[in-house]
């Protein structure tokens, strides 16, 4: 069986203490601490959100959605080298008209339920490779570059598909780095 819900916990090692934190995402993703040091961001790939949760602080053990109807199902999301923005990867691209899959899918309770409880993890690999494979689904390429509140700044588009199924970008102050899972090459491109 392949599980799509995920759990994120905090593991003390002092105390060798485990205590959840965030319980039934689908599909997480790519947690990164923001600069305030009280809060950590992370992606819920299925149902194309990020989500704040604050570890400390005055709002300490708040979560609240941070980014939500992206315009992809994201991946990892990392900081910038200047800590100002968030760079969001997109594993699938949703595109009205053309890349819907995971949203028709996932629109109806019952299919989720099914496809958790019932489905081997061999057809769910194949149906995530099938809803990204350029053959069959018109690979697209997207990223974006969000500022610290969570609002879409830049983005970035492969509509022929050359660079797709992102994973992570970072940058290094002078090139911003494309990853993705499905290709054999590492992208980049000038600032």
């Amino acid at each position: 069986m392949y599980c799509f819900i995920i759990s994120v916990y905090k593991y003390n090692i002092k105390s060798d203490t485990l205590t959840l934190l965030m319980d039934e995402m689908y599909f997480s993703n790519g947690i990164q601490i923001m600069p305030d040091k009280q809060s950590f961001i992370v992606s819920e790939t299925l149902t194309a959100r990020i989500h704040r949760h604050y570890f400390s602080g005055p709002k300490k053990g708040l979560t609240e959605i941070f980014m939500d109807n992206l315009p992809g199902h994201p991946d990892n999301v990392r900081l910038s080298s200047d800590k100002k923005t968030i760079w969001i990867a997109f594993a699938v691209p949703r595109i009205a008209g053309k890349y819907e899959s995971f949203d028709q899918m996932l629109r109806y309770p019952s299919i989720r339920k099914f496809l958790h409880n019932y489905m081997p993890h061999t057809f769910l690999t194949w149906i995530f490779q099938y809803f990204n494979d350029p053959k069959t689904s018109k690979a697209y390429g997207i990223a974006v570059q969000a500022d610290l509140e969570g609002n879409i700044r830049r983005s970035f588009h492969s509509p022929k598909g050359t660079v797709n199924n992102l994973s992570q970008m970072t940058d290094d102050g002078k090139y911003l780095y494309f990853c993705t899972y499905a290709n054999s090459f590492l992208a980049r491109i000038k600032l």
